[in-house]
């Protein structure tokens, strides 16, 4: 038994499985037969039910003598009774065996628990085979006829449950069927050499049917260990996919820190060159490069978002949220790029004060914000509208546009990660050369809006006319619905700086905090050419430094690079003790830094800075003079 057990753990490294797994598996396939066997007790029922009815057989036929029979029969109830003690102590092993973290038996205990039932298979059959010699005087012909029917039923249930273990099986069939055979010729004389052959035959169907079971066996264990190999191919692409994932997510992240970094000096530069330049044939120059830079930074975000959706470490942050103030906040962000455009960008809110859901507003607004921007990518002239409206007593937000459109069949596939209509081609003919084919062309947006409507639990869908535009929409369910005070809490605000983006350059002193020099270097700047008196400090202790040399400015932008600190809310709480009248804000693109400032108080505003969303907060700053944050 030990070389079929090499052999089998052969075949399980052929099919791609370590020696360890297969030997684990060849003990487990052994360990389930030997208990299989033990759990039959047709053995000792036969044992002791059959002799008695041959003794009361015996008996009536007037054989003697009586007594080598009822000698037989005492052996044969001794070794039953031996029988269930074996199968007592099997059974308390492997109720030990199971208890332990790897029930995985050992070779030379399957072994030993084999050669156990080997030696009781033998026994068994030389009982049995004794039966001959007991009753070999002074039994009538119907007797011994009737013996070597019962023998031939016990070959037959024997073969059945010891076949599937050779050595156990062949154990009981030596001692077994040979002697039945040998003497069939002298226990009944008259027909002896007839008796002789249809016990040949007999055997050989025997035999045949053993060898049947032993090969359904195995192929059963063939079967196991393809299923165990092709699960461990499983675990191993699982694995495989999630370290690509792990990487694929930590290289976006990576990718968009120090990408980010040249990106949004690039769009300080172009801000302060527009704000500075008179040339009207440089402008317009100004202003396709700055679009591009906006989509490059869309694009960042689309990545950043789906990768975060893709592997489920996004959290939601539920809340009221007004809708009107999303709305309001994408036509403030998206305002530039339309009048560029020339393209107008309205907003409609309901008559109702009251239109408000409860929702994450990070991936609400960044839903919002990718349908604007796709509309604005395909709208040449015309008009982008963003209403909200009751829809079955739900909140229904829609994106229109009067572009280029979507062809029908390619409806249902718009939402799907890089996924571009095949009009998409013509989107640069229709903007008259003014976008830019590969930033505008990622097809990244839609993707994120619906891995995060499907997050939400929100609807999405969109219709559209070829040449007629497109209507994008986000449902909300009826029992998202919040009350009015949510809505006018948080809307006036956003009305105020809404009505400040036109406003005359700010006077206003401000502390910027930030330790990357190039990007610190480039928003001051930015912001110098919004009128602002800017001075730059590195750490916290230069801050605090600064404040003591120059007084306290009327504002702290702290960025989320110091020297000092690797807590930036901790590092801008404690410089802000020094000056409690000053208004702080942190600038950073980290959505759980972000969430966490909101929570503290602080304003924040995400990278690349956007100059008039930036101005619009600085002129109530520099309008009110020092205001508490």
């Amino acid at each position: 038994m030990a070389s079929s057990s090499d052999a089998a753990a052969t075949a399980l490294a052929d099919d791609g499985l370590s020696p360890e797994d297969a030997a684990t598996i060849d003990a487990r396939a052994r360990l389930r037969l030997l208990q299989l066997l033990a759990s039959r007790g047709s053995t000792e029922l036969a044992a002791f039910l059959i002799p008695p009815a041959f003794l009361a057989l015996y008996a009536h036929g007037g054989s003697t003598p009586i007594w080598p029979l009822a000698l037989w029969w005492i052996g044969m109830m001794c070794f039953a009774s031996a029988m269930l003690w074996m199968r007592h102590r099997l059974k308390r092993d492997w109720d030990v065996l199971a208890t332990r973290a790897d029930p995985v038996p050992t070779a030379a205990a399957l072994d030993g628990w084999q050669r156990i039932f080997s030696a009781y298979a033998a026994t068994s059959g030389m009982m049995w085979s004794l039966l001959l010699l007991c009753s070999w005087e002074g039994a009538t012909y119907e007797f011994r006829v009737v013996v070597y029917l019962v023998f031939c039923g016990v070959l037959a249930s024997a073969t059945t449950f010891l076949a599937p273990i050779p050595a156990v099986f062949w154990s009981f069939a030596i001692t077994f069927y040979l002697p039945m055979l040998l003497a069939a010729h002298w226990y009944l004389p008259q027909q002896g050499i007839f008796m002789v052959v249809l016990l040949l035959l007999y055997g050989m169907t025997v035999a045949r049917h053993a060898f049947a079971s032993r090969r359904f066996v195995r192929q059963q264990h063939a079967q196991e260990r393809e299923r165990h190999a092709l699960a461990v191919q499983i675990h191993g692409a699982k694995v495989q996919a999630e370290n690509a994932l792990a990487e694929k997510n930590w290289f976006l992240s990576a990718a968009s820190h120090d990408l980010r970094q040249p990106l949004q000096a690039l769009g300080f530069m172009l801000e302060t060159a527009r704000m500075r330049n008179r040339d009207t044939g440089v402008a317009q120059a100004l202003a396709d490069v700055q679009a591009c830079t906006r989509d490059l930074d869309m694009m960042f975000n689309d990545l950043l978002d789906l990768s975060r959706l893709e592997s489920g470490t996004l959290e939601l942050r539920m809340q009221p949220v007004p809708i009107g103030m999303v709305l309001l906040d994408a036509r403030r962000m998206f305002a530039p790029v339309a009048e560029q455009q020339g393209v107008e960008l309205r907003v409609m809110l309901p008559r109702r004060a009251d239109a408000a859901v409860h929702t994450d507003l990070s991936l609400m607004r960044q839903m919002v914000f990718n349908l604007v921007h796709n509309a604005l990518r395909y709208t040449s002239e015309g008009s982008v509208t963003l209403t909200c409206r009751r829809r079955q007593g739900a909140w229904r937000i829609q994106v229109w546009d009067t572009g280029i459109g979507i062809g029908a069949d390619e409806l249902d596939k718009v939402f799907a990660a890089h996924y571009k209509a095949s009009n998409g081609e013509r989107v640069q003919d229709s903007l008259g050369g003014k976008a830019s084919g590969s930033a505008r062309a990622s097809g990244l947006g839609l993707a994120v809006v619906a891995r995060s409507a499907q997050r939400l639990g929100v609807r999405y869908g969109v219709q559209s006319r070829l040449g007629r535009g497109s209507c994008f929409w986000l449902q909300w369910p009826a029992d998202a619905d919040v009350g009015e005070s949510a809505f006018q809490a948080s809307l006036l605000p956003m009305q105020d700086a809404g009505a400040a983006l036109d406003a005359a350059p700010v006077r206003a002193r401000l502390l910027l905090l930030d330790a990357n020099e190039p990007r610190s270097a480039e928003t001051a700047r930015l912001l110098r050419g919004l009128g602002l008196d800017v001075r730059v400090a590195r750490s916290a202790m230069h801050a605090v430094a600064d404040f003591d040399q120059h007084g306290a400015p009327d504002a702290l932008l702290c960025a989320d690079s110091l020297v000092d600190h690797a807590d930036v809310i901790f590092a801008l709480e404690r410089v802000l003790e020094h000056a409690p009248g000053v208004t702080g804000a942190l600038l950073t693109n980290d959505a759980a830094l972000q969430r966490r400032a909101e929570d503290e108080g602080y304003m924040v505003f995400a990278l690349p800075l956007q100059p008039r969303a930036l101005h619009a907060v600085l002129a109530r700053i520099g309008g009110a003079g020092r205001t508490a944050r």
